[in-house]
Parts: structure tokens; C-alpha cells; sequence
């Protein structure tokens, strides 16, 4: 789990910093992923998040720009079949959407250590995705949630945090 922590200050949103690592049935790292923008595209840390400050340049709220920790690990594992009954540490529940590509890459074990709530639109409420845990109990993958005993705090500085 504190990998995943770790991986998490890469992140590049301003409401949600996660990450996930994926494990093989050995506890081999298969893959890692945190969420942020897209390739190419604006980070919510330097211009604003789209769905709460709305575009940089019209100001008009829009739908979020992020791909989430667990969709971006997804593609950086390269090859999915690895995925096949591995284990993904989560800093955060998984939303919906990514627990339904989870499930169609096969993990079989989610670890979380904290729930996910999605913000609303402007930013002023917060929602729970009672979904997600719903198909992982429908597919028959194990879910836990840990309080690990040694969390380790890291903290990155501003200058040498992500600028891809």
C-alpha cells in the first residue's frame, strides 16, 4: 500500500491524489498507474480542474479531464493478460468505471485504503458509487479495505512533482 501512496503524489488532480499498483499471485509489481490528465492535455494543478473551475479559456464547467489511477495502470501493464487474477492496491475505492474495466481485465483482488467519492459538478457536493462495489460482490472478487500500521508519509515537492 505505500507504493501505491507513493505513486499517488504524481498525481494531477486537486481533488483526488490515488494510485493503484497491480501484483501478480507471486507479489511481483505487473503495473502502476496514478490519475491526471490525459497525454497532451491541460493539468488540473496548473490551469484549474474542468469540472469544478470550469475550461481555462472560456471558463465554462466541463467534464472532468483526469484518466483514473486504475485505467492508466490498465494501459501502462502493457499486456492485460498479466492482469489475469492479479491484486490491485488502491489508494481509493475504484469508481464504477474503473471497477468494470477491472473486472474485464481479470483482477481478482482489490485492496483499498480509502472510499472514493466522486465530486459534482462545481465542485460543491460529493457522491458515493454504491455500483462499484456492487459488481465486484456480482463477480466474486475480493474487496478489503486496510489501515495499514506503517504508513509512510512522503512528501514531494512542488518543483518535482509531474510536468508529463
Amino acid at each position: 500500500m505505500n507504493l501505491a501512496l507513493l505513486v499517488a503524489k504524481r498525481a494531477a488532480c486537486k481533488f483526488h491524489e490515488t494510485g493503484v499498483v497491480f501484483v501478480d499471485k507471486n507479489h511481483r509489481i505487473i503495473s502502476l498507474g496514478y490519475n491526471g490528465p490525459t497525454e497532451g492535455d491541460e493539468h488540473c494543478l496548473e490551469v484549474g480542474c474542468a469540472k469544478v473551475d470550469g475550461d481555462p479559456k472560456t471558463g465554462k464547467v466541463k467534464r472532468c479531464r483526469g484518466s483514473h489511477a486504475e485505467i492508466n495502470g490498465i494501459i501502462n501493464c502493457q499486456d492485460t493478460r498479466r492482469l489475469r487474477g492479479s491484486t490491485a492496491y488502491a489508494v481509493l475505492f475504484p469508481c464504477y468505471d474503473c471497477m468494470k474495466s477491472l473486472n474485464n481485465a481479470g483482477v481478482k483482488e482489490i485492496v483499498y485504503y480509502g472510499e472514493y467519492k466522486r465530486i459534482q459538478t462545481g465542485g460543491e457536493n460529493f457522491e458515493e458509487e454504491n455500483e462499484a462495489k456492487e459488481l465486484a460482490e456480482k463477480r466474486g472478487m475480493i474487496v478489503r479495505q486496510v489501515q495499514p500500521k506503517n504508513i509512510a508519509t512522503f512528501v514531494v515537492p512542488q518543483e518535482d512533482r509531474c510536468e508529463c
